[in-house]
């Protein structure tokens, strides 16, 4: 299998989010491992075309060199975005006009036009209106823009909804139907597939899949950093991630969060301490200045409110650590909780125990693949002392949860990796038989 030409959509790498660029980089990885020579245009918020620089697991001269990913092929990243400067290349309504007197002169329409397929991931969770009208149409618009093409249009394994509007479902239903090939990431993502897709969908068009970061490679942080963590050896070692997005009134008010999440938070990492753990903190998302919903900034506000005493007890990871070194590092610690839910991800695929501190339900569905159902709190209904109760029990109960997901996890990275084999291989028989790439419905 070889020199495939595909677009990815909703999946930017090196944007802040390492929950977004697992998803990205784990697609470019399967690509370049199972279709050499191949060149994957990844969509993301930057400016013009830009060819991949990030260090790749085996560079030229030997590891760590940049510019490879274990193939032949090429990854570049495309900006593209919903901007007010209509009259800037990677605007989606410069695109729009592209596509509608020529494709050529315009990037993005051109990588669109030219593409085998176009593999569309929703970062994850997005194809909802939960975030918005704005968000959705954002998510909606590359997907929009390969039916415009008529190129094959590849829902990978994501969320499907909750659509609190009729006109986001509707839309919903219309890119779903529309598009080629869908995954969901887990049995209730499935179920609302279904009911997108409607009765008279192709049944083999629509399959259950499971998140594609499972299949992330981990790879070494830089030097101070693996030596610090291996240097922990010897001592219970716990991972916490504090999400920034839900740090302050206003994200309580917009998710329903039943208390303080900083406050739960803070005590949890005591109690932890107090268990006899060493505490590691991870940023999972991160903005320059930490801005915005930056992991780094919640992180800072809870160990502010630690003694000298009970600091000395955490060690923080650098924000500029990529998705692949965090997974490395995760892999690393004993026991992880986190509501940032590709940080749990990162701990389940390395058969790390992990609890799930979650404001939806999306991580409950990817836990279940797991066999891990129960490792999930619902900040919407458990907080303060309870929280931290369910949480340190699950804390105390790691030796167990750690068998048990030994057991369960493995087959859950292969499907990871199974899943991507298979869409490259339905591509490339699009490629070689253009009329077998049909709508699902």
């Amino acid at each position: 299998m070889s020199g495939l030409r595909v677009v990815l959509a909703g999946a930017a790498i090196g944007n802040g989010n390492r929950g977004v660029e697992a998803l990205g980089r784990s697609v470019a990885d399967a690509v370049e491992r199972n279709a050499p020579d191949s060149t994957v245009s990844v969509l993301d918020d930057g400016w013009g075309t830009r060819p991949d620089v990030v260090v790749g697991p085996v560079g030229p001269g030997g590891p760590g060199g940049p510019g490879w990913h274990g193939g032949l092929g090429t990854v570049e990243y495309v900006g593209v975005r919903r901007s007010r400067r209509w009259y800037r290349p990677e605007s989606w309504a410069q695109v729009r006009c592209a596509q509608a007197v020529g494709p050529w002169a315009n990037p993005v329409a051109r990588r669109i036009a030219r593409a085998d397929a176009v593999l569309d991931l929703s970062a994850g969770d997005s194809f909802t209106d939960l975030y918005g009208p704005g968000r959705l149409e954002s998510v909606s618009a590359p997907k929009r823009a390969a039916l415009r093409a008529r190129r094959p249009l590849v829902l990978l394994p994501q969320t499907y909804g909750p659509f609190t509007t009729i006109a986001g479902r509707r839309l919903a239903e219309r890119l779903v139907r529309a598009a080629t090939l869908a995954y969901a990431r887990d049995g209730w993502s499935y179920d609302r597939l279904l009911e997108l897709a409607g009765p008279d969908a192709d049944a083999d068009r629509l399959r259950r899949g499971v998140d594609v970061a499972f299949a992330l490679e981990p790879r070494r942080p830089p030097a101070e950093v693996a030596t610090h963590l291996e240097r922990l050896a010897g001592l219970v070692v716990a991972g916490v991630n504090v999400s920034g997005l839900l740090h302050g009134p206003a994200a309580a008010g917009r998710f329903g969060l039943a208390g303080d999440y900083l406050a739960t938070m803070t005590d949890l990492i005591r109690a932890l301490i107090a268990r006899g753990a060493h505490v590691v903190l991870v940023p999972h998302v991160h903005l320059p200045g930490g801005r915005g919903e930056s992991d780094v900034t919640a992180i800072a506000a809870v160990r502010s409110a630690l003694s000298d005493a009970e600091r000395r007890r955490t060690t923080v990871l650098p924000a500029e650590l990529d998705a692949a070194q965090l997974k490395w590092c995760i892999g690393r610690l004993d026991w992880f909780a986190g509501s940032r839910m590709h940080a749990t991800i990162g701990a389940l695929s390395s058969l790390v125990p992990a609890y799930a501190y979650a404001y939806s339900d999306k991580a409950r569905g990817v836990f279940e693949t797991c066999g891990m159902g129960d490792q999930v709190g619902d900040a919407r209904a458990l907080t303060g002392s309870a929280a931290v109760a369910a949480m340190t029990a699950a804390f105390d109960a790691r030796a167990s949860t750690g068998a048990a997901l030994s057991e369960a996890a493995p087959a859950v990275i292969r499907r990871s990796h199974e899943q991507l084999r298979e869409v490259l291989d339905d591509v490339r028989q699009w490629q070689q038989g253009p009329a077998t790439a049909r709508a699902i419905a």
